[in-house]
């Protein structure tokens, strides 16, 4: 019924269609420093920041609804995906299959690669101050290691889906000549 290597494929798809769904709801990004007169943490995520900080001053890119709608875009892929790995799939569906998850896959591999820029910058931006004081931790967050997941899983599937198969041949016999095996009946008697 299954093309079992297409179906990996497209299981695959679907787990990088949650990672990507799931990551903004966790941190990109956490920074804390400690100081004299300040102790404060603040976490980016796909929706924005939040501090414990007396003043919230500021903003950060939202990138949330990049990464919901390659999720959303990698389910549809994943549904392609499914089509094609079925035994029946003709030709056809398997070419849209895999020109669907590619180019889901290279919005995707877009929206991530937009959002690793800004975790260059909110490090660099949280850098030590050279202040003995002063101490800074920066780490990266979940979401972005779920993002990044997610991207690396959607580009398997996609190489997946473009790989060509071979279905089964029938196995050789002793004698040398793959014949296909017929079973005998006996025939009808038609009225």
């Amino acid at each position: 019924m299954w093309h079992l290597q297409r179906l990996v494929g497209a299981i695959l798809a679907l787990v990088a269609a949650i990672l990507l769904l799931v990551s903004p709801f966790f941190p990109l990004f956490i920074g804390h420093v400690t100081a004299r007169a300040a102790d404060f943490t603040m976490t980016i995520d796909g929706w924005g920041f939040d501090t414990d900080a007396p003043q919230r001053v500021g903003a950060v890119a939202v990138n949330a609804y990049g990464l919901i709608f390659a999720a959303v875009l990698l389910f549809v892929g994943t549904i392609l995906t499914f089509v094609g790995a079925r035994n029946a799939a003709t030709p056809s569906n398997r070419r849209i299959a895999a020109t669907g998850m590619g180019i889901v896959t290279a919005f995707t591999l877009g929206v991530a690669v937009t959002v690793l820029p800004q975790l260059t910058n909110w490090v660099d931006t949280f850098r030590s101050t050279g202040l003995a004081s002063a101490s800074v931790d920066t780490s990266v967050g979940i979401g972005f290691w779920m993002m990044a997941a997610g991207t690396l899983v959607a580009l398997a599937a996609s190489v997946i889906a473009v790989l060509p198969f071979r279905d089964r041949e029938p196995e050789t016999p002793p004698y040398g000549i793959p014949m296909p095996v017929q079973s005998e009946q006996p025939p009808s008697s038609g009225s």
